[in-house]
């Protein structure tokens, strides 16, 4: 939950790998659409689905009705990880729930839209940018090797 997964050790990061690649698509989704805990798992674990639509609303929406700092930074992450054809405007709703709630994840939300083109929210602090960019690369970490290959061209 939060930002906790920046402090998983190696076997533990290992574990939710090898998880990843087994999760089916609506197995995700199911998750996506349950409880914060659930949310939370099913964030990370929609990075195996990185073309699927039925994932990317499911996170998407997920994100839009997220309650704050449980389950935001992983959604972000993984929004911005998937890149979610409406990313922009899931974080700016997210952002302004967050704000007029207090919940305590504005900035990063503001970190996340930074790494997009466009945005139009403020400038996140470093400390906000230095966790967010911390969650990308854990996010890009999970992201089934198949995928990562594709991505950079390699074979």
């Amino acid at each position: 939950m939060g930002t906790n997964a920046l402090e998983a050790g190696p076997s533990v990061l290992a574990g939710l790998a090898a998880l990843v690649d087994s999760m089916k698509a609506d197995e995700v989704v199911h998750l996506l659409r349950s409880d914060w805990r659930e949310q939370v798992m099913g964030a990370w674990l929609s990075l195996a689905h990185p073309f699927d639509d039925a994932v990317l609303a499911a996170v998407t929406r997920a994100l839009e009705t997220s309650g704050g700092s449980l389950t935001a930074p992983p959604l972000l992450a993984a929004v911005v990880t998937l890149e979610a054809p409406t990313a922009t405007a899931s974080i700016q709703a997210y952002y302004e729930a967050d704000v007029a709630g207090g919940w305590g994840s504005a900035g990063l939300a503001l970190a996340a839209a930074a790494t997009l083109p466009n945005s139009p929210l403020l400038a996140p602090t470093a400390a906000d940018e230095e966790t967010f960019k911390a969650l990308s690369v854990l996010a890009n970490c999970l992201k089934p090797v198949a995928d990562q290959t594709a991505a950079t061209g390699d074979t």
